[in-house]
């Protein structure tokens, strides 16, 4: 093991590193890794891996808490090349300073090689935040031990690194969970960038999965696949699902992404669809529906929730709490287009046979054929 000091540089050679950070104390800390470009700001702010974001979009970084600390695992030739460093922080929620604590630990595996850094509280001062280490690109993956206080909390290091900043003022909107039949309005707002997220989640024992996750096989069960049908303006139609291969594009038409398609159940971020929020006047509605690639129907032990994330709005929560149904095919919701840069989505959580019974019951007119995953 390499014992780190702070000003310690070193290469990191393995592709799969664990970043696990801690703190003993008297407070309670946020533990978070900032994606920055080469101007040391956020490159995207979906790289900002925290508690209440602890993932990144194709799941290269993902944020597991634990007992007085957090745990960070990173695929680090999957990221993106906009993302030129890697920020590891550590930051009081609430009272206090970083010169009470009574340590700081952080310990990196990286292959066969483990590094190691111990700080305490008289290394800082009155400082509400430390930047712990920096992993970044250069002629490889390096790592740099920072190891310096910061004055902010994690608002600040947020602004530090560029993120928008979530105004203090506007109350902590709560989830709205809709009944069949309810509609709600949602605003894409100029000042909010990003992207509308649709997820889907299911609840196994006691540990929520993703929806989207494939039951083991050995136990009989089911594969469940996310997708949607689109409507343009402009009358052009069509699909995004897994199934045929139509993975959908984000940057370009039809503006509507699948993350991927886990038939394992490994990903813990499961399936998403993203829809690019830049085009949402463009769409004249979207259907979001879910089916049974194989296995049972057996909706009640898949007990899934479907959540709808806009930038500046309250999540919607779908749940589909209908169970009396043998039929494989799930229309979750409608997005429809209601002018202004605002649209309403309904629940649904309507059954049916295949794709084309759920295609003539709310008028698309799509010409459906058997297809297979590859």
């Amino acid at each position: 093991m390499t014992e780190m000091v702070r000003g310690f540089r070193g290469k990191i050679t393995a592709d799969i590193i664990t970043v696990d950070m801690g703190i003993s104390g008297g407070a309670v800390y946020d533990f978070s890794c900032f994606g920055v470009d080469e101007g040391g700001k956020l490159s995207d702010d979906r790289y900002m891996i925290f508690y209440n974001q602890p993932e990144s979009p194709n799941h290269e970084i993902t944020y597991t808490p634990s007992e007085g600390g957090a745990s960070f695992a990173v695929s680090l030739s999957e990221l993106p090349q906009k993302v030129a460093k890697l920020v590891f922080t550590a930051s009081i929620d609430g009272e206090g300073t970083m010169s009470q604590i009574a340590s700081h630990t952080l310990r990196i595996s990286a292959g066969s090689e483990e590094l190691a850094m111990t700080l305490s509280g008289e290394d800082f001062h009155d400082e509400r935040a430390i930047i712990s280490v920096e992993i970044y690109r250069k002629d490889g993956w390096k790592i740099a031990a920072v190891a310096s206080g910061f004055n902010g909390g994690l608002r600040e290091l947020l602004k530090n690194y560029g993120g928008e900043e979530m105004n203090p003022s506007e109350p902590v909107r709560k989830p709205v969970i809709l009944e069949k039949g309810q509609k709600v309005s949602l605003e894409k707002k100029p000042n909010k960038s990003g992207e509308i997220i649709i997820n889907l989640n299911w609840n196994r024992g006691s540990e929520r999965k993703r929806l989207i996750t494939v039951f083991s096989k050995q136990d009989g069960a089911i594969d469940l696949d996310l997708g949607c049908l689109y409507e343009l303006q402009d009358g052009r139609k069509g699909s995004v699902q897994a199934l045929g291969g139509n993975f959908g594009n984000l940057e370009a038409f039809p503006y509507i992404a699948l993350d991927a398609d886990d038939r394992t159940g490994d990903t813990e971020g499961g399936e998403n669809l993203r829809v690019n929020s830049a085009a949402i006047s463009k769409f004249k509605r979207i259907l979001v529906y879910t089916f049974i690639y194989e296995g049972i129907a057996n909706w009640q032990d898949a007990d899934g929730v479907a959540t709808v994330k806009c930038p500046g709005n309250p999540d919607i929560v779908v749940k589909l709490d209908e169970y009396n149904t043998s039929e494989r095919m799930c229309a979750v919701a409608m997005m429809e287009n209601a002018g202004n840069n605002t649209f309403s989505v309904e629940k649904l959580v309507s059954f049916f046979p295949t794709h084309s019974e759920m295609d003539i019951a709310y008028s698309w007119g799509l010409r459906w054929v058997k297809g297979r995953k590859d």
